[in-house]
């Protein structure tokens, strides 16, 4: 099933293998497109299975956004390295999915691009908004608390560390939009200028004897093949290349605006 590949394994039971089969489904035909009967395709699965643990199509969704937030949450469960520099680029990749772990999808666009969608319907649902406003609230806090830490170390400016949070989670909104509503992937070139953006005004100026700065780090995004990554977490692709950021620009497939609605 596609949706077992985009959240890192298969469904452990039939609650999950709905939400892996809604993801399908959404990748298939968008969220206007989407009905029990085309989840129920991609989940081999009688509609009856559906109507046993949700009372119907938004139930199912509003679950799905649940379980995306939640995926979302345990990816940047990660333990701090010490260092708040490393800690506050790890953070803002894993939440572009530019970062790679034991749980990558295969195209992290596409996963970024069924959670926009859903996160759409908080215009005008307010049990939407409110799944959309708790959550990132959470992002806010533990991206303030790194900033906090680089404060206190000495690392980072004296800024406002939880208006600082809430502008570069804003400016990570942004390029997670512009990466899923273009046919190319810029987010190589927003990152590059967010990360300039981070040297210029958070973190403070080091000195040749001081530790390399990010852009020398392991850790640290590139398109630079394996010579530029020595943390063993971020192993690239062939030297040259990079497997969230290829050399040839990202094609992606544009759904079919005759695709008919099923009811």
């Amino acid at each position: 099933m596609a949706g077992d590949a985009a959240f890192g394994g298969e469904a452990t039971d039939t609650r999950e293998e709905i939400m892996h089969a809604t993801y399908a489904a959404l990748q298939k035909h968008g969220y206007a497109g989407i009905s029990i009967s085309r989840i129920a395709e991609e989940a081999d699965l009688s509609k009856s299975s559906f109507y046993h643990h949700f009372d119907g199509k938004h139930d199912i969704l509003l679950a799905f956004a649940d379980y995306m937030l939640e995926d979302f949450e345990r990816a940047m469960g990660i333990e701090s390295t010490g260092d708040p520099v490393e800690d506050l680029y790890t953070f803002l990749n894993l939440i572009l999915g530019v970062y790679p772990t034991e749980r990558a999808a295969p195209d992290q666009v596409e996963r970024l691009g069924a959670f926009l969608e859903v996160r759409c319907q908080a215009i005008n649902d307010p049990e939407f908004r409110q799944k959309f406003t708790e959550n990132p609230d959470r992002y806010v806090a533990h991206l303030t608390e790194i900033i906090e830490d680089g404060i206190e170390q000495g690392v980072f400016h004296d800024v406002d560390a939880e208006r600082t949070a809430t502008f570069l989670l804003t400016i990570v909104d942004g390029i997670i939009v512009e990466a899923t509503t273009r046919t190319d992937d810029p987010r190589e070139d927003l990152w590059e200028s967010l990360s300039e953006y981070i040297e210029d005004n958070v973190v403070r100026r080091r000195t040749d004897t001081d530790i390399a700065s990010w852009r020398q780090r392991p850790g640290r995004l590139t398109t630079g093949g394996t010579q530029n990554n020595a943390d063993p977490r971020l192993t690239t692709g062939s030297p040259g290349d990079h497997p969230f950021f290829p050399s040839r620009p990202l094609k992606k497939d544009l759904r079919d605006p005759d695709d008919e609605t099923e009811e």
